[in-house]
């Protein structure tokens, strides 16, 4: 229909997994467990058709990002943005769950407005996110953007999409390799095509 705005299409697809040993990783840059053939391959079918790649810098967002493009995703080379980086767990980074107590017993309304010291909290990445995805969405309306990046990102990605209480957004599972599927459909409302698919 003539001057219907352009719907944009999000995928979102959490990087390869990594090994953290029970310990708050968030920028802290740890390698990927290369994985198996046949999951790099059902999220490069899921991915294919992507004009645009965007991508966390940090290195196992990377990794993936090169593994998907092996694998046939035929996505483009990326580009980075920092605002697509995990949360930043500030001096809590590198030790165990165990070992923090400070979010001990705490609601997820509390947790998600919890902030470690020297880092953010995830009330804080949702509005970077929501930073990146409006600076980029403005850009690339209309065309279908893939993303490389962590669950943190996503989960913040998901909750603004769906106008969840932000802190909601800290109950989805997303595994290793998914793919998040959201659309923007240009006039303020978004849909949810597929959540955590691998």
């Amino acid at each position: 229909m003539p001057g219907s705005p352009a719907a944009t299409r999000w995928l979102w697809v959490r990087h390869a997994p990594t090994d953290p040993d029970g310990r708050i990783i968030g920028r802290t840059d740890l390698p990927i467990l290369e994985p198996e053939g046949e999951s790099l391959v059902r999220a490069a079918t899921l991915l294919q058709g992507a004009d645009v790649l965007l991508c966390s810098p940090l290195g196992r967002c990377r990794r993936t990002a090169e593994l998907l493009h092996a694998a046939g995703s035929g996505m483009p080379d990326p580009i980075f943005d920092d605002r697509l980086m995990e949360q930043d767990f500030g001096t809590w980074e590198g030790r165990g769950y165990g070992d923090v107590a400070a979010w001990d017993d705490l609601p997820l309304r509390d947790m998600a407005a919890l902030r470690p010291p020297g880092g953010e909290s995830f009330l804080d990445l949702v509005a970077r996110v929501r930073d990146a995805v409006a600076d980029h969405g403005s850009r690339l309306a209309g065309r279908t953007v893939a993303v490389v990046s962590h669950a943190g990102v996503i989960r913040a990605a998901t909750a603004i999409a769906l106008e969840m209480p932000p802190h909601r957004g800290l109950s989805l599972g997303i595994a290793p390799l998914s793919v998040t599927a959201l659309t923007d459909h240009g006039d303020g409302g978004w849909a949810a095509d597929f959540v955590n698919r691998s």
